[in-house]
């Protein structure tokens, strides 16, 4: 029999900068997530650890070489933190398999993975990893060396063929989403693999709700949940041969220390300076006393909206922009806090693109991030300048004390969250 732990969508960032934009996406607690799931794969003991893209959460600005933007410290920021992520899968003592996702930079990753074999066998098994990309509008498609490996593959197939395909994209089953989720030629990559002789089984991403597994004539094939978002799933198959295929799927559970206080810091002039050049944030000069004190009372989440002057014009790829620009522009000894929630005023605003994941309103950002902390409105803090999101915060259960004005000093603020 052999076990393989499947995990999925990681979206790292330690030493690059910023956050994903939606804030259940934990980019910046991954370390410590990683440290527990290292537990509970030494625990299963499995033959081996495939991770099925999107690694890191690479800010858009170099993904889109963006001018304007400092592309060498993100390139080394990236190339840092993939080999965050190898330090790790080799201290598993495990064989191991990655491959890249659309949110992944592909010269970084050929860096620190590029020699690594596409293909392992494990007995009568043989694992394939298939290194595919997003192309024209966003849609990935299975062309060039991933193609020709694919064809060798089917073509050597037989009735004893026992393999495993690894992909960050779904190929089956169908979802429906704002944004391609399947490779654009899907229907060629399942007929094929259900055709073939012998028995297969795919394993993708990219989806982070997951999917159930779908039989298709010779090959079962469906998409883990994303790694990086609570409640942290991941899948363990164990394959025999002559046996169905046992899938069991796992959760870390909780995220955070639910015996910390959280407090929620609402950027408008507690952390950045009235707006100035269009679409840029300048933080505040006292903000890196600022965050150092709050973050050592417990949890930081940073709230920013969207419709503030500096971003209201702004794309959903160009909030992202702006708040990457952010934290990137931050000096290296002030913490980057332990999560960015970005929000809307409640209620749909005419003409504004926004992505195909909810966007957090304004009277949902206590109920929202304590939930996502795992705990109680009571312990969280709301720090803002705003009355209507002070009234909301208290409306909530939460503390939100009066600042007393637009832009008050740091040592106001810090008073006011209790230091």
């Amino acid at each position: 029999m052999t076990t393989i732990f499947h995990v999925t969508d990681l979206h790292l960032r330690q030493a690059l900068p910023g956050h994903n934009g939606h804030v259940h996406r934990l980019s910046r607690h991954m370390p410590s997530l990683l440290a527990k799931l290292a537990e509970r794969i030494e625990a299963v003991a499995p033959d081996l650890v495939a991770v099925t893209g999107d690694l890191l959460d690479v800010p858009h600005a170099l993904l889109d070489r963006e001018p304007g933007y400092d592309l060498r410290a993100l390139t080394q920021g990236a190339l840092a933190d993939y080999w965050l992520v190898r330090r790790w899968l080799e201290s598993l003592g495990r064989p191991w398999m990655v491959l890249p996702g659309n949110h992944d930079h592909g010269p970084t990753f050929d860096v620190v993975f590029g020699s690594e074999p596409v293909t392992r066998h494990f007995g009568p098994l043989a694992v394939h990893a298939f290194h595919d990309w997003e192309q024209a509008g966003n849609q990935a498609l299975r062309i060039g060396t991933p193609r020709r490996h694919f064809e060798q593959v089917i073509a050597a197939a037989t009735e004893e063929t026992d393999e495993v395909h690894l992909q960050h994209f779904l190929v089956r089953p169908h979802v429906d989403y704002h944004y391609p989720l399947l490779y654009g030629d899907a229907d060629d990559i399942a007929r094929r693999v259900a055709e073939a002789p012998g028995r297969r089984l795919l394993l993708s991403g990219h989806w982070h709700e997951g999917t159930p597994m779908v039989q298709l004539g010779n090959a079962l094939m469906g998409g883990c949940p994303a790694f990086c978002e609570p409640p942290h799933r991941y899948r363990v198959f164990r394959i025999e041969p002559g046996q169905p295929v046992a899938m069991q799927e796992e959760e870390l559970g909780a995220s955070f220390s639910p015996d910390t206080r959280l407090t929620i810091l609402d950027r408008p002039g507690l952390l950045t300076l009235p707006p100035g050049t269009a679409s840029r944030l300048t933080p505040r000069p006292d903000m890196g006393r600022i965050v150092a004190g709050l973050a050592g009372m417990g949890h930081l989440a940073i709230a920013s909206p969207w419709h503030a002057p500096e971003t209201d014009a702004a794309t959903w790829r160009g909030v992202q922009y702006a708040h990457d620009a952010f934290f990137q522009d931050l000096p290296a000894n002030v913490g980057q806090a332990d999560a960015l929630c970005i929000y809307l005023p409640q209620g749909e605003q005419p003409g504004r693109r926004l992505p195909a994941e909810a966007i957090t309103r304004e009277p949902e950002l206590v109920p929202r991030l304590a939930a996502l902390f795992g705990i109680a409105p009571a312990e969280v803090t709301l720090l803002t300048t705003d009355p209507a999101r002070r009234a909301a915060a208290v409306a909530a259960g939460a503390a939100s004390p009066d600042l007393g004005g637009p832009m008050p000093d740091g040592e106001a603020i810090l008073a006011a969250a209790g230091l």
